[in-house]
């Protein structure tokens, strides 16, 4: 009996033993969005462990993702995760590159999509969840330590110039058409790319198949400004004139329609949403006509 007792005693010894091994970890409260610039950045993670027992043993790091409502929405697959062997007495500093493989991480639903196809999660809060196992069984060998932050979402650019509906001389459009919008807020951590695009829309053709369909006029990427002045070369003639229900005679003007997409620094959209994933901005429609015809009264 007492040899039996001894061994229990020594076998819950060894567990905890095996479960001594410190882990603090950092994260910034507002990460670049982008979970593969993570590990570019050494001021978004730190995840140190330190082993406080003389026995050495081989762990892995199991870390989650979840939603505030503690939903996992990605976890690391243990079966590929790489092994560490903490050294006695030694601190080991990792990186999010370590704490979270993104090429070994199992993510769920919309999240999986939006990853796949912009590298983003959708903007919301989140919470990171890591913790130590040893293997060969993945019993914890340590705390779950967990630490919460925000994915931005950013305010798209207002068109401001030229605005909706709004008529522009000929004479000067066929030469000069200024495009202005607002900048992304809050701020973007790296410069932001603005790809304008202008599209004519066809008589008989509606405003949002003209955006949807044509090919565009203009399809310009501009950085560090939010201003672009355009020399068109293109000829602004207005389509045959019609005559009204007043019996009047109204020189139809050429229509367009605009939008700015904005970029971060790898050329993906800035939001990735359920309803807008292209992050473009309500577009606006102008008119370049020859104000230089007046409208005649019939006989």
């Amino acid at each position: 009996m007492k040899k039996i007792i001894a061994i229990v005693c020594l076998m819950i010894t060894t567990q905890s033993l095996l479960s001594q091994i410190n882990i603090n970890l950092t994260l910034s409260g507002r990460p670049p969005a982008n979970l593969t610039e993570w590990a570019n950045r050494k001021d978004v993670l730190t995840f140190i462990m330190g082993s406080s027992t003389a026995i050495r043993f081989d762990v892995k790091i199991k870390t989650e993702l979840k939603t505030l409502d503690g939903t996992v929405i990605g976890s690391t697959n243990l079966n590929t995760a790489k092994v560490y062997t903490p050294l006695p007495g030694a601190s080991t500093i990792l990186n999010a590159l370590d704490v979270l493989p993104l090429e070994n991480m199992i993510f769920t639903g919309k999240y999986l999509n939006a990853l796949q196809k912009t590298g983003k999660l959708p903007a919301d809060n989140y919470m990171l969840c890591v913790q130590l196992v040893r293997m060969p069984d993945y019993a914890p060998a340590s705390t779950v330590v967990c630490k919460t932050f925000y994915l931005t979402a950013y305010q798209l650019p207002v068109l401001m110039l030229p605005a909706n509906e709004q008529e522009l001389n000929r004479t000067i459009a066929q030469s000069t058409i200024t495009f202005r919008w607002t900048p992304v807020v809050p701020a973007f951590t790296t410069p932001v790319t603005y790809r304008l695009l202008m599209f004519e829309i066809l008589e008989n053709q509606k405003d949002m198949q003209a955006l949807r369909s044509n090919q565009p006029l203009l399809d310009k990427k501009i950085t560090g400004t939010t201003q672009f002045i355009w020399q068109p070369q293109l000829s602004m003639i207005p389509y045959s004139s019609g005559a009204d229900s007043l019996n009047t005679v109204q020189p139809k003007g050429k229509k367009f329609i605009w939008t700015i997409q904005a970029l971060d620094n790898s050329g993906q959209p800035l939001n990735q949403t359920e309803g807008n994933g292209e992050s473009i901005s309500e577009p606006k429609v102008f008119y370049v006509i020859d104000k230089n015809t007046t409208s005649n009264k019939k006989d």
